[in-house]
């Protein structure tokens, strides 16, 4: 299954800091505050949690922002965390991110496979 979503960056740009805390997980929010660059940091973690959804079916009937969140693994890349409620979806398929970020756009694809449903 795989979902994309683009995020224009000065849509984030413009959320309050309440929204902000309601949207996104307080680890995102932790790594935004270091980067240079933190709406468009921000938007690129928004379109990964809409790709999700798209990919796992769902969208936001079940879940909330906060079921999903990206952290950086070993070597900087993105790594998306999931709430039990979420990991449930997903059951023992393995997830594949990117992030891309060119102005005015943020984009994020998520690919989940393995299981019943082939390699990944």
């Amino acid at each position: 299954m795989i979902g994309i979503d683009v995020v224009a960056i000065g849509r984030i740009e413009g959320l309050s800091g309440h929204a902000r805390k309601r949207i996104f997980h307080p680890d995102e929010l932790i790594l935004a505050e270091k980067n240079s660059r933190p709406a468009e940091f921000l938007a690129g973690r928004f379109a990964v949690k809409e790709a999700f959804f798209k990919a796992v079916g769902e969208g936001m009937k079940t879940l909330s922002t906060q079921d999903v969140w990206t952290t950086r693994g070993e070597h900087g890349e993105p790594v998306i965390n999931l709430s039990s409620k979420a990991r449930a979806l997903v059951g023992g398929r393995r997830i594949a991110l990117s992030i891309s970020h060119d102005e005015p756009v943020a984009v994020a694809v998520v690919l989940i496979g393995g299981g019943s449903d082939g390699a990944l």
